[in-house]
This record gives structure tokens, sequence and C-alpha cells, in this order.
């Protein structure tokens, strides 16, 4: 953070930088509802701690931790691949029907890294980095989550 800045300025301008992103993350990981709300939990703590907080040096990701720590749902959260069409965002683009339950059937980890690399374009890196994770395990994860959806969507792998 620039050190000239309020902490008003500062904590906005890092809402601006990685809210989105938190937000994504957290989506993936819990679901929709479930991910919205531990974004406005992880974000209270950070307004509520910035000054301590000014020295973590991942601070989103240490944020996607925190929000997974204290929005943590009961039960397998439901992962919505695609708005509702009940919010005005228009129709949804066709998916295979099965899909959502598929997702919602990975690991919480496979889960999220395929959300975020598939449906957020997030980079390995961008992904490892954040989740504070190896790229190596990343690819792990994703080998075995696309591996699973291919054997529950029963979809030949390529050759």
């Amino acid at each position: 953070m620039v050190d000239h800045m309020s902490p008003e300025h500062a904590f906005t301008a890092f809402v601006r930088e990685h809210g989105r992103r938190l937000k994504q993350a957290l989506i993936s990981s819990m679901g929709g509802q479930e991910g919205q709300e531990a974004t406005a939990e992880a974000l209270a703590y950070a307004w509520e701690h910035w000054e301590e907080l000014q020295e973590v040096t991942n601070l989103a990701g240490y944020l996607y931790r925190v929000g997974r720590t204290r929005g943590l749902p009961q039960g397998n959260p439901t992962v919505r691949l695609f708005a509702d069409p009940q919010d005005g965002s228009g129709d949804p683009p066709w998916v295979e029907p099965r899909l959502e339950k598929a997702v919602a059937d990975l690991s919480e980890m496979q889960r999220t890294v395929v959300m975020l690399i598939h449906a957020f374009s997030w980079t390995y890196r961008e992904t490892a980095t954040f989740l504070n994770v190896s790229p190596g395990s990343i690819q792990r994860h994703m080998d075995r989550a696309m591996s699973k959806l291919r054997r529950d969507l029963k979809v030949a792998q390529d050759a």
C-alpha cells in the first residue's frame, strides 16, 4: 500500500483491486450465496483489522482463508455455474444439465481450482498464488478434478 494514503483510501483501493477476485474465489469454494456472505465477512474483518493487516504479504489470499473460516456453510455448498435468470442478466448459456452437480461433488479444493481456472479464467499461477499453494499442486487438483468430471459425466478423454 502507498504510505501517504489514508486507511479509508487504502482499504478502498484494495477492495477495488482485489475484491472481485476474493468474491470469485469464495463463490468457487463455497457456492453462490455462501461465497457472497463470506466475502462480506472477510472484507468486514479486513476493515476492522486494517492497520495490523498491512504486514500480510498475500492479503487477498489471507482474506480468502478468513472468509472460508468465518463463512463455513453447513453441509455441501450449492455451486451455481451461471447467474439465476431471474436476476435480470438474461438467459444463461446452455450447459450439460449434470455438470453443476458433478462440480459440486468435487472436493472443495478441486471445485475451487476448476471454477477459478475454467469459469473465471484465472491462470494456474494466479490460482496457486491466491490459494498459497504450488502451481504443481494446482495442476494435480485440476487433473484429478477433470478425471472425476469426465468419469461422472461419462465423457471420453481426448487421446
